[in-house]
């Protein structure tokens, strides 16, 4: 096809529907879906994922109908003869000239993943270190361009279901039609050495729904992953629950799958609030059935409810493969244990170290043992108390850790539906680490509702954490009867899933990636309070707070039958300590460098704009590049956490505050600070400009008023190595005393300086690097010549090294998409105006205090009479914190918006910049009376 010709293909072809084109091989079911046949030289079928692959020995075309120039996703699986580490290079993919104008996939000698776009003005590079790959595992890569409004975002580059990459395009003439002689996709070559398979190729990135790309991803790696079994999976919410289903009731079932070496891996999810892959796994996919429906009956999700006591079998079908599962209905009128929580007495304030007694002291157990059934426990029913010695130290009960102690203790007396007794134990506290476990009628002789609560098994380290609720939901779970995903009726049973759903991401992302000494705590569930529903500070979960190192008070609507993401979310502060991750996007109109002709890079080619509302390509360390990766649970709450993402939890590992959840970070102040910037090419960048800007925000605290101005904190270049080293001082001409404190008697800077300037906190001081404080972040301008980019870095990237055990350096790693120069870049200073070169005095916010207007009439607020003390133009920030108004934001000095239909009153933050320093922000109060106003 000539070019002119592609071009009126390309121009003509209708925005809506799902473009997918799928090759002869790719045994994929997608509607709408286009084949595309094999030519006729086409290299012979190999074993692929679950049919036929190739494996090429030369490049192999493939005619594309769908791909388009604005936006695309390309996905195959990838089975490489050669481990990641070979230092060679292994061609998989390209579209069109590589260096000049078209697309590249590489396995590099360096050990990168390349996905490469180029124009013949610039080239583009998203990578991954594959290093660790094996020969013979399966891998799956997607690779994406998109563009907003006609101007090109960025180039996500996914592995194994990961967004590990997006840098901005910055360009858009990426597979420009008009200068291609061949837009044909040719596949591999004779350096790829791999089978390829299930290749997919899409102009739609929303093709799945609204989670955007990453529902694509997530479900196209369902379609086509090399599984080869399938089973059921009865803890469908990944934590532990009865096997059998409740007459009456329901219970969720999930599907495994698994194969060739992968071992079973979830492909179905179930949880609630906030953005989950659950919208996008495979469930869709999956056909379920029971062999008697009158015992029990499953909806499309494998929801199955129990019609009468009775056995069946649920069967579940799946790409093909089929597994079954025996299901038993038993009656909901029975007993049913539950292990609420074990107390240990006595209790120590948070402050002293790890809330610990001295070895030898004596300890009280108290155990909390409820009946959450509807007929009595009946007298002898045995708690039994174990110590495990954790003689492999690494935060796991392991099979070859046998227990020291042993106590038994029986009920002396029936115990009713709703009551509650404590059992009481007594032991010495050992010199090391041991695991409790409690456990109630371990001989299995009362027969119960649930048998997935009835044990405990804590790391009596494990800091203590207490958790406040709702009488009125407890009550009414056993009282109502709402069964849980647990398969009780009790509300603690709810609250322990949760829990143990976040100690699951904890052990399986954290403990092997993070360090070489593993997770450094362990939490335990001490205690449970009921909310009193009066004065906060009166709360006995207030009131007990310096005993304890974190929990929730919950007391919102809650959805037993599911993991709530939003109170994980919770739990990843008051239990690990983590930050809102969400608080480092920034918006356009809140940066403030401009370019040479002084245009506000904001909104331009380096740095798009992502969304509607303004919003910038987003922070490394939510590991969503371009905003269409995948989310952190700290970010929109998805459940699963990215080993890159690991040391966050380490990064922020427990220090009590005084905030409200009671744990806050703490930034490790190593000795020397480094970027180590790489060019295009994964070679080190030298000689190139380094500017670093550091974000300021107001004292409101607030996500709303973080700025950055146009003046680096640190300016240099990279040496020869393409290192850039922190200075030990700021910028001679940078104005901000509170940030520009240094680490002890080596004079090196100490990014997050001191709570309030002068208050003489330490260097190394608490903080919360979120959305009321983002102290913690950078913006990274490098300039290589001609060429210039910007990255967004957290600073808490330079604990990594620490926990690494590198003990004296902070070492960050900045890929690039520049060439590299001919020479040293020059280091470009603005001048800085005299008056405010050593002083700049904060500008000054003038605004009424107060208005009164009529419901849904018009509001005017003046701001203009602000004024800075050297004359410096403003810039103006009103936000409504209380009430409503819209709009909820203007950068305007007069603030127009609309009062709310309904009596009230609106508040109004008001605050100034003069691009470095910020006002003192100024309330301003709108009441509003009623009727509305008349036309």
């Amino acid at each position: 096809m000539n070019s002119l010709l592609l071009a009126a293909v390309l121009a003509a072809r209708p925005p809506a529907g799902p473009s997918v084109a799928l090759p002869w091989f790719t045994g994929a079911s997608i509607a709408g879906a286009v084949r595309v046949v094999a030519p006729a030289d086409a290299p012979r079928a190999v074993p692929g994922t679950s049919g036929p692959g190739i494996r090429p020995d030369r490049a192999v075309p493939i005619e594309d109908p769908v791909l388009r120039r604005e936006r695309g996703m390309i996905s195959f699986w990838i089975r490489p003869e050669w481990d990641g580490g070979d230092g060679r290079s292994h061609r998989l993919l390209r579209i069109g000239d590589p260096a000049r104008n078209g697309l590249l996939v590489e396995k590099a000698a360096t050990g990168m993943l390349r996905f490469v776009m180029a124009s013949p003005r610039k080239v583009t590079a998203a990578r991954a270190d594959v290093s660790g790959w094996r020969a013979g595992e399966w891998h799956h890569v997607a690779v994406a361009w998109m563009d907003r409004e006609g101007k090109p975002l960025g180039l996500p580059l996914w592995v194994d279901r990961v967004a590990v990459d997006g840098p901005v395009a910055a360009d858009n003439d990426f597979l420009d039609p008009a200068a291609m002689q061949d837009r044909r996709v040719w596949l591999g070559d004779a350096s790829s050495q791999a089978v390829l398979d299930e290749l997919i190729f899409r102009d739609r990135l929303d093709a799945e729904g609204p989670p955007g790309q990453a529902a694509v991803v997530y479900r196209d790696y369902f379609r086509t992953a090399p599984y080869r079994r399938i089973a059921v999976d009865p803890d469908s919410s990944r934590v532990a629950s009865d096997r059998r289903v409740v007459a009456g009731f329901q219970k969720q079932f999930g599907l495994l799958a698994g194969g060739d070496g992968r071992g079973m891996e979830r492909v179905t999810d179930f949880a609630v609030r906030y953005g989950q892959w659950a919208e996008f796994d495979a469930k869709p996919c999956i056909r379920w059935t029971t062999s008697d429906p009158s015992v029990a009956t499953v909806d499309a999700n494998g929801l199955v409810t129990g019609r009468r006591v009775g056995r069946c079998r649920l069967t579940a079908e799946f790409r093909g493969m089929r597994a079954s599962y025996a299901l038993e209905v038993i009656p909901v009128e029975r007993p049913d244990l539950d292990l609420v929580c074990v107390e240990r007495l006595p209790r120590y304030r948070a402050e002293e170290v790890k809330n610990e007694p001295a070895p030898g002291d004596p300890v009280e157990l108290v155990a909390w043992v409820c009946n959450y059934g509807y007929r009595p426990v009946p007298a002898g029913a045995v708690v039994r108390f174990e110590l495990l010695p954790d003689g492999n130290g690494n935060f796991r009960l392991d099979p070859g850790e046998r227990r020291a102690t042993v106590q038994e203790t029986a009920l002396d007396a029936p115990l009713e539906p709703g009551e509650r007794r404590d059992v009481r134990f007594r032991w010495r506290w050992p010199a090391g680490p041991v695991w409790v476990r409690v456990s109630l009628d371990p001989a299995d002789r009362v027969e119960e509702i649930c048998e997935a609560n009835n044990a405990r098994c804590e790391l009596n380290t494990g800091r203590p954490l207490r958790f406040a609720y709702d009488e009125k939901v407890r009550r009414a779970c056993h009282e109502e009867r709402k069964i849980n995903l647990v398969g009780s009726f009790s509300y603690f049973d709810w609250f322990h899933a949760e829990k143990a759903r976040l100690d699951q991401l904890v052990r399986e992302t954290v403990l092997p990636t993070t360090s070489p000494d593993g997770i450094q705590d362990a939490f335990r569930t001490d205690c449970f309070y009921a909310l009193r529903h009066g004065k906060w500070e009166e709360e006995p979960w207030v009131v007990a707070e310096p005993f304890f190192d974190g929990g929730f008070p919950v007391n919102e609507p809650v959805n037993v039958m599911a993991i709530d993401a939003a109170i994980i979310h919770e739990f990843g502060h008051t239990c690990l300590a983590l930050p809102d991750l969400y608080g480092y996007p920034m918006k356009a109109d809140r940066v403030f460098l401009k370019d040479d002709a002084g245009s506000l890079f904001a909104g331009g080619p380096l740095m798009p704009v992502i969304d509607a509302h303004g919003t910038l390509p987003l922070s490394s360390a939510n590991n969503v590049p371009c905003g269409v990766g995948y989310n952190s649970l700290m970010n929109f709450c998805h459940l699963w956490l990215h080993p890159a993402q690991a040391g966050q939890v380490q990064h922020f590992r427990g220090f009590r505050g005084s905030r409200f959840w009671g744990t806050q970070g703490r930034f490790i102040p190593n000795r020397e600070h480094l970027l180590r910037v790489y060019d295009v090419e994964d070679r080190p960048l030298a000689g190139a400009a380094v500017y670093v800007y550091h974000v300021s925000q107001t004292e409101a605290q607030d996500a709303g008023t973080k700025y950055f101005a146009d003046r680096p904190k640190f300016m240099g270049n990279t040496d020869a190595q393409g290192v850039f080293r922190f200075p030990g001082a700021t910028d001679e001409d940078w104005d901000d005393p509170s940030t520009d404190t240094v680490d002890g008697a080596v004079p090196v800077w100490n990014p997050f300086g001191c709570v309030k300037s002068g208050s003489g906190s330490p260097p190394d001081t608490a903080f919360t690097p979120n959305v009321w404080t983002v102290e913690g972040l950078l913006l990274v301008k490098v300039v290589s010549g001609a060429g210039t980019e910007f990255s967004w870095m957290p600073l808490t990237e330079f604990n990594e090294a620490f926990f690494r055990g590198e003990r004296f350096r902070g070492l960050y790693t900045l890929r690039t998409s520049l060439p590299p120069a001919s020479g040293v870049t020059p280091v470009v200073r603005r001048p800085v105006p005299e008056a405010i070169r050593k002083t700049n005095l904060r500008p000054v916010a003038v605004a009424d205090a107060e208005v009164t207007v009529r419901c849904g009439a018009e509001v005017t607020l003046d701001g203009s009479r602000s004024r800075d003390p050297e004359g410096q133009p403003l810039l103006y920030r009103w936000q409504v914190s209380e009430g409503d108004a819209s709009p909820r934001e203007s950068a305007e000095a007069v603030y127009r918006g609309k009062a709310p239909a309904k009596p009230g009153t609106v508040v109004l933050r008001f605050d100034v910049l003069d691009g470095v320093r910020c006002s003192e922000t100024i309330t301003v109060r709108v009441k509003v009376e009623g009727p509305p106003a008349g036309p």
